[in-house]
């Protein structure tokens, strides 16, 4: 799973059969709870998540917290 600070969120993505998984992170509690509110492109790159991360969470942007990140 890759993981990303997203505007100040910690979320993850991680590749399945049909493509690509979002999901919510809680690195305190070591849990990850799939957003089915969400569809990732399946023909996405891993380099593209990134940007598409970005296009769909950039009003969650705050001074504190002006871009997306990938963690690990």
């Amino acid at each position: 799973m890759m993981i990303f600070n997203v505007f100040g969120r910690t979320m993850g993505i991680k590749a399945i059969n049909s493509g690509w998984a979002l999901y919510r992170v809680d690195l305190n509690e070591n849990q990850f709870s799939r957003l089915y509110d969400y569809s990732v492109p399946a023909d996405l790159s891993s380099d593209e998540l990134v940007q598409w991360l970005d296009d769909i969470f950039h009003e969650a942007a705050t001074a504190k917290n002006p871009v997306v990140k990938r963690l690990a």
